[in-house]
C-alpha cells in the first residue's frame, strides 16, 4: 500500500512564488504613492498649525512673531531653505528673540518652498504674507500649500503648485 505524504511539490511552490512576485510588483508602487500622500497631508497640517499658532501668539502677547526657515537655533536668520525645518520666534520688548515652537527637518525626498526670508505676524495679527508649498517626493502634481494673507489669515492653498 502506498503512503501519501503531505506537502507542496516544487512546481506548486514555484507557481505560488511567481504569483506573489507579480502581486508585489503591482502593489508596492501604489503603497509608496499612498505613503507619500499621507506624509504630505500630515506635514501640511503641521505647517498650517504652526502658522496659526504664530498668529495667535502675536495677538495674545501683543508682540511681533517671526516664522522662518531653520537657519539658527537662537533667532530668525536669513535662511531660505524651508526643507530644514521651521522655527517660530517671538520678539520681546527688549528686542531679544525667544523660540516658541519648531518643526524639525522634513523628509529628505520632499521639497518645501516658501518665501525668501521670514513671515512676520504683527501684534494686531497682520502678516507679511506668503505661501509655503510642500511637494512629497518633489512631485509638483501631488503638492499641497498653505497661504498666509497680509490680513493674517492662514488657510490651505491650491494643490498642484510648482515646487
Amino acid at each position: 500500500m502506498r503512503n501519501s505524504s503531505q506537502g507542496f511539490t516544487l512546481v506548486e511552490l514555484m507557481v505560488t512564488i511567481a504569483v506573489a512576485a507579480i502581486l508585489l510588483t503591482i502593489g508596492v508602487p501604489s503603497l509608496v504613492s499612498m505613503y507619500e500622500g499621507f506624509r504630505a497631508n500630515s506635514n501640511v497640517e503641521k505647517i498650517h498649525n504652526i502658522l496659526a499658532f504664530s498668529r495667535n501668539q502675536a495677538i495674545s502677547y501683543g508682540a511681533t512673531v517671526n516664522v522662518c526657515p531653520f537657519a539658527s537655533a537662537t533667532s530668525c536668520g536669513t535662511g531660505t531653505n524651508w526643507k530644514n525645518g521651521i522655527r517660530v520666534f517671538i520678539t520681546d520688548a527688549g528686542g531679544a528673540d525667544r523660540e516658541l515652537r519648531a518643526i524639525d527637518n522634513f523628509n529628505s525626498n520632499d521639497k518645501v518652498k516658501g518665501p525668501s526670508g521670514t513671515i512676520t505676524f504683527s501684534p494686531e495679527g497682520l502678516s507679511s504674507g506668503g505661501t509655503i508649498i510642500y511637494c512629497p517626493g518633489g512631485k509638483t502634481a501631488e503638492s499641497q500649500s498653505v497661504d498666509i494673507s497680509t490680513s493674517g489669515k492662514v488657510s490651505y492653498g491650491a494643490d498642484g503648485s510648482s515646487c
